[in-house]
């Protein structure tokens, strides 16, 4: 299950994201940045869904995370902490996108299916789509 701090961390990025005019990954901001894990600064801007097309939707909705440079390595490397780690920012982030498109009136099904349509992979098993 998707751990509260996990999500919470998710929805406030997703909320950051529509507030910014300009998309950037850069450096303009890294000194406030604080790793997830650490609590450190400099802290690099993760996309969680990467790849070409993934890269822009990630800084569109906000699926981010700011992460220290041996956490954002471990991720990249694919070892096993990491492989987990990916997972469960996937399923936060995806619960997180559900969870704010049924608040505003939609249906489970529809939630779904408009997740299914940005990202093309479900990642949360308990939900399958049509």
């Amino acid at each position: 299950m998707i751990d509260e701090k996990y999500y919470l961390y998710a929805v406030e990025q997703m909320d950051r994201a529509v507030r910014e005019k300009k998309k950037y990954n850069g450096w303009k901001d890294k000194p406030e940045r604080i790793c997830f894990y650490t609590g450190r600064p400099y802290a690099e801007r993760h996309e969680v869904f990467y790849g070409s097309a993934k890269r822009e939707i990630s800084r569109d909705h906000g699926f981010q995370v700011d992460l220290c440079n041996e956490r954002h390595d471990e991720i990249h490397k694919s070892t096993l902490r990491g492989k987990a780690e990916s997972q469960k920012w996937r399923e936060t982030y995806e619960r997180a996108y559900i969870d704010r498109l049924i608040d505003e009136g939609a249906s489970e099904e529809d939630a779904l299916e408009s997740w299914m349509r940005l990202i093309g992979r479900n990642y949360i098993q308990e939900l399958t789509p049509k």
